[in-house]
């Protein structure tokens, strides 16, 4: 799109004066962003950052280091002989009164035998002004179908309405290279280069009115700061025992699981405020103790009151999740399906041995999805149909699977068909 107005033209000009992005930088983030593995079978084994054989005697417990070019490896067992990844990161700036987000796409494509082919390009640049209105400039990004690509010119391009629209244009980075620099407008609030689990956009809409999220910020609890952007409620409910946290030194990797765990532990009475339930060494177990204690005792007090319940549940999630009913996507041996009942759901807590039905997941505002890998049970994602975000996926009792990255992919490459059926519930009201 061709600039029309005169910020537009501005940010034009202004851009096409910026540095393109150094060698030192694509270094640091080809190291520290990507992943670093080695392939091994039963006679050999290749480092797919070099290409060079090295001997399978050195390898200890999936871990390397490459003896050619000093590279940590993770050690994947397999046939395979090709690898492909892609990431995306973004550089933060100040351009005169603007602030300014560069995103990049950093790929790689891995050979044995051959040195790794490492590209790294800029597709895409936020400018904030002072009064956070945003002007985009950069390739265009393709969503339809299986296809997500950046391609075209350097242009204008459509910016959402609010912070609160969804836009395709909003890239999701796990990384801000550490030469960021913020203007002290944000940076007082403690965002920094190491900002995670939250856009930029989303940080300067939420901080400054919220002091809890401020504090959030400024103690690095990324994955709390994230939850809470989209849930705030729980952490107001729980702050006194993020405080417990923040007494002990306890990071919360994990938030969904975390609160999840709270609640467990308030179910069964115990006391939020002691570091000794609060902070838990691992967190994953102790979870899924308590959820195993309490789909017994559930089970143990009155199944017939349960089925009695799944019943007048049914009728509820029946008539708001109506338009979604049906829904599955498929690619290759991987098929995701919506969950269209509250019998399906507690099915599928019982066979992954997770919480989505005793901590009564049918009843949020969000999509239940099941996955399965020849036909057979391996995961349940959430995924928020008004942001259009994949919120978690759990394998079995909580586990992260092979299929994460994968499920992930087609989930995101069909927000477009969840998000049109997000508009459309009147319309099936209408014709029942």
């Amino acid at each position: 799109m061709k600039p029309r107005t005169k910020l537009e033209h501005r940010v034009t000009r202004l851009s096409e004066l910026i540095l393109p992005i150094t060698k030192k930088q694509i270094k640091y983030a080809s190291t520290n962003y990507l992943d670093h593995l080695g392939y091994a079978n039963k006679s050999r084994a290749f480092c797919l950052d070099c290409g060079e054989e090295f001997d399978l005697e050195i390898i200890h417990r999936k871990r390397v280091v490459c003896p050619t070019c000093n590279t940590k490896l993770k050690i994947e067992n397999t046939r395979k002989y090709t690898h492909f990844q892609r990431e995306y990161f973004a550089i933060a700036d100040v351009v005169e009164e603007f602030q300014v987000l560069r995103y990049f796409e950093i790929t790689s494509n891995h050979r044995i035998n051959e040195i790794a082919t490492i590209v790294c390009r800029e597709i895409l640049q936020h400018w904030i002004d002072p009064n956070l209105k945003l002007t985009m400039i950069g390739m265009n990004h393709h969503t339809q179908g299986y296809c997500d690509s950046w391609t075209g010119g350097w242009e204008i391009r459509k910016a959402p309405r609010s912070y609160y629209s969804h836009s395709k244009y909003d890239v999701y980075v796990d990384y801000y290279h550490p030469d960021s620099v913020f203007k002290a407008d944000y940076a007082k609030y403690g965002i920094d280069y190491r900002l995670n689990g939250i856009t930029f956009l989303e940080a300067v809409r939420l901080i400054p009115n919220d002091s809890k999220a401020e504090t959030l910020l400024k103690a690095k609890q990324y994955s709390l700061l994230s939850h809470f952007e989209r849930n705030s409620g729980s952490v107001y409910t729980y702050w006194s025992s993020i405080k417990i946290c923040f007494r002990n030194k306890y990071k919360v990797k994990d938030a969904s699981m975390w609160i999840d765990y709270l609640d467990l532990l308030r179910h069964f009475g115990k006391d939020l405020r002691n570091a000794k339930y609060v902070c838990p060494k691992n967190l994953r177990k102790e979870h899924n103790r308590l959820v195993k204690k309490k789909r017994e005792a559930k089970r143990k007090r009155d199944i017939e009151l349960q089925r009695e319940r799944v019943k007048i549940a049914q009728k509820k999630y029946a008539k708001s999740k109506m338009q979604f009913i049906g829904l599955k996507f498929k690619d290759g041996n991987l098929e995701i399906r919506f969950i269209n009942t509250v019998e399906e759901v507690m099915k599928e807590g019982d066979i992954l041995k997770h919480c989505v039905f005793v901590n009564n997941y049918h009843e949020k505002d969000t999509l239940l999805f099941s996955v399965l890998a020849d036909g057979n049970n391996v995961a349940t994602a959430e995924v928020d149909p008004f942001k259009l975000k994949i919120i978690q996926v759990r394998g079995y009792s909580n586990s992260v699977t092979e299929y994460d990255p994968k499920i992930k992919k087609i989930l995101n490459k069909n927000m477009k068909i969840i998000h049109d059926r997000v508009l459309e519930p009147n319309e099936l009201e209408k014709a029942s």
